[in-house]
């Protein structure tokens, strides 16, 4: 398994042990104070802030910075995009034939793309931080169905393992003579076949397997009330984040009514 697509990075420190449930609040009210202050000041505030307490519980700086190289291209094409076409008031910057970028939709092609950034670092807050067995936990907890969560938990878990797999196939597909760079694009999609061939053939053996231990263990009997080995409780830090949560919701509900 390749731990660069492991998106939970195993630490001892107070985020981590933070009820899974609180950091799942964390991201429903950073979400939606991110929607209901359009400033790119609160988008880049809330990234920073992310970036920061990440790096403060010792998540690798390199799994960091992969999270925001990965966004770049998209981000980048937001705004030139928004730019571009977004139109909007105010001064013509300079035109590009029929095409004029105002400083309106530039702010705006600004504003997306730091709120995307923002957005996807509050969801790696919540990812990079939690287990997926505490994740199942603190679902069952909130009365979501078990399917779901469990749905969610098994494409987190998996995804180290297929890409640690397509890794595996291609260095032996290339040790076999197979030549994926001097190639144009079309080219090199071409002779990706047999690798994604042994893709599909590996995940359907996976998903059988999978198959046969869920049955084993009963999943999707009715009239059974699934149990946990050890239940969730509210400690008094989790009691403290969520009355600061509550009160910072409150208050930004309140600043941006006013």
């Amino acid at each position: 398994m390749r731990a660069d697509f492991n998106l939970y990075v195993r630490r001892d420190t107070w985020l981590h042990r933070l009820d899974p449930r609180v950091k799942l609040a964390f991201v429903v009210e950073a979400t939606a104070l991110l929607f209901l202050w359009p400033s790119i000041w609160m988008a880049v505030g809330m990234v920073a802030f992310c970036s920061i307490v990440l790096w403060l519980t010792h998540i690798p700086a390199v799994q960091i910075g992969r999270a925001w190289r990965t966004l770049a291209p998209l981000m980048l094409m937001v705004f030139v995009l928004t730019a571009l076409f977004g139109g909007g008031p105010g001064q013509v910057l300079f035109p590009i034939g029929p095409l004029k970028v105002t400083i309106g939709a530039t702010y705006r092609g600004a504003l997306l793309a730091t709120r995307l950034l923002a957005l996807a670092l509050i969801f790696f807050f919540w990812l990079f931080t939690t287990d997926q067995a505490a994740m199942v936990r603190g679902f069952l907890a909130l009365r979501i169905p078990y399917d779901w969560g469990l749905t969610l938990a098994l494409a987190l878990r998996y995804l180290p393992i297929f890409a640690g797999l397509f890794q595996q196939v291609r260095e032996a597909q290339q040790a076999r003579g197979l030549d994926l760079e001097q190639r144009s694009f079309w080219q090199r999609l071409n002779a990706y076949r047999p690798v994604l061939v042994a893709m599909v053939i590996s995940a359907l053996r996976h998903s059988e397997r999978l198959g046969w231990a869920l049955e084993a263990r009963a999943l999707g009997t009715r009239g059974v009330r699934r149990s946990v080995f050890r239940p969730l409780r509210l400690r008094g830090i989790d009691v403290l984040v969520l009355i600061f949560l509550t009160l910072t919701l409150i208050g930004g509900i309140t600043l941006r009514v006013l």
